[in-house]
């Protein structure tokens, strides 16, 4: 309630601030503090939360220029309401004080019932900001919560042996929104079978997320089946299935990008289906760099009737695959460059076994690209990586 409001009166006279005070009163206010100099008031502000503060400017030891200055420095002025009642009639105090923050500007002598709508129209004004702060505030909460849910998603780095072999699967996923529509994932069917899956939603924000988590969730759900090996084994079948429940009532149109592979471990095929995502990049262990750059349908979502075609090939000790997001490839320098295929495939070429985090590195290296420039997509990346 606005008569709840606390409010400081800080003039050096005390017959002013006396007559200040009853009027406050009149209106049903309380909770009315005083301070007869800028000193006293910036002491009174710091030791309790104001709704409101009417401040005279010529005042001894410390004036209401210094007080506003002060408020202002240290950011209180965006919070705290000022209404300067000032004998000071002239055109520049007044343009200076509202320069430093104030509110509003009254003159002395002032009229009780311009200083009644003033008051009241400034508590009014601080009571809806601080709602809407509130409500921003628990927002933000809440889309800070389903960041942390969404990067929980991501899998943890494999480093290991699966079937005699070794191998390791490095992951990032770094939305540019609080949350986002990239999906990263990997997972083991039985003791010779590895999952790979990389998507990227068609928007970006909450929608993209729950687009995104609903996608994760019915790959993760067809990992679960009994015929799960022989489902991801012929992965244009699992791809069907996940295009078609996507498609389903998708009246937004909303569509996902979709890489899934799937490594034999025992013999290194690798079969995937490419849903109108970006090519990966092969590296062999002699350094050739290729792309897998067969077009297996369109993206998830689009058309429930859409067929993939698979394709495959074989990957033998030291070779590395890549799957990125756009993200990467369309980041903008500050003259609207793009970071371009070309440069993700040198970071291929020039990858060494030795390197602890490889796709940090590369986040790395786009983020300098950007220059400071806000990133404008999801980025998401899995890279693949066969040891001897």
């Amino acid at each position: 309630m606005i008569n709840k409001a606390r409010i400081l009166v800080v003039d050096d006279v005390p017959e002013n601030r006396d007559l200040l005070m009853r009027r406050l009163q009149r209106l049903g206010f309380s909770a009315i503090d005083q301070a007869e100099n800028g000193i006293e008031a910036l002491a009174a502000i710091a030791a309790k939360a104001y709704d409101l503060v009417l401040l005279d400017i010529m005042m001894p030891e410390l004036d209401g220029f210094g007080v506003l200055e002060a408020l202002k420095k240290d950011g209180r002025i965006n919070d705290l309401p000022v209404i300067v009642i000032s004998a000071l009639n002239e055109i520049e105090p007044v343009v200076r004080c509202i320069e430093l923050g104030a509110d509003d500007f009254i003159f002395k002598p002032f009229n009780p019932i311009l200083l009644r709508a003033r008051v009241l129209a400034t508590l009014e004004k601080k009571q809806m900001r601080d709602l809407t702060r509130e409500e921003l505030r628990r927002k933000q909460s809440e889309l800070n919560e389903a960041r942390t849910l969404q990067l929980s998603l991501v899998p943890p780095r494999f480093a290991g042996t699966m079937s005699g072999r070794a191998l390791t699967i490095d992951v990032v996923l770094e939305p540019a929104k609080e949350v986002g529509g990239d999906l990263v994932d990997h997972f083991p069917i039985g003791p010779d079978l590895v999952v790979l899956a990389l998507g990227d939603v068609s928007d970006k924000g909450a929608g993209a997320a729950l687009m995104m988590a609903r996608t994760h969730a019915m790959t993760r759900a067809l990992a679960s089946r009994p015929d799960a090996a022989e489902l991801f084994s012929a992965p244009e079948r699992a791809v069907g299935l996940l295009n078609a429940a996507l498609a389903e009532g998708n009246s937004g149109c909303m569509f996902v990008t979709f890489l899934l592979a799937t490594l034999h471990v025992t013999s290194g095929r690798l079969t995937y289906v490419r849903a109108g995502h970006i090519p990966p990049y092969h590296r062999n262990a002699n350094g050739a760099l290729t792309r897998l750059d067969l077009l297996s349908g369109p993206p998830l979502g689009l058309d429930e009737s859409a067929r993939y075609k698979p394709d495959a090939v074989s990957l033998t000790p030291g070779d590395r695959l890549l799957v990125v997001t756009d993200g990467f490839t369309e980041a903008n320098d500050p003259d609207g460059a793009l970071y371009g295929d070309e440069r993700v495939a040198t970071f291929v070429t020039s990858l060494e076994p030795s390197d602890p985090a490889p796709l940090q590195r590369l986040l790395v290296n786009v983020r300098q690209f950007e220059a400071g420039r806000p990133a404008s997509d999801d980025t998401a990346a899995i890279l693949l990586s066969l040891g001897p």
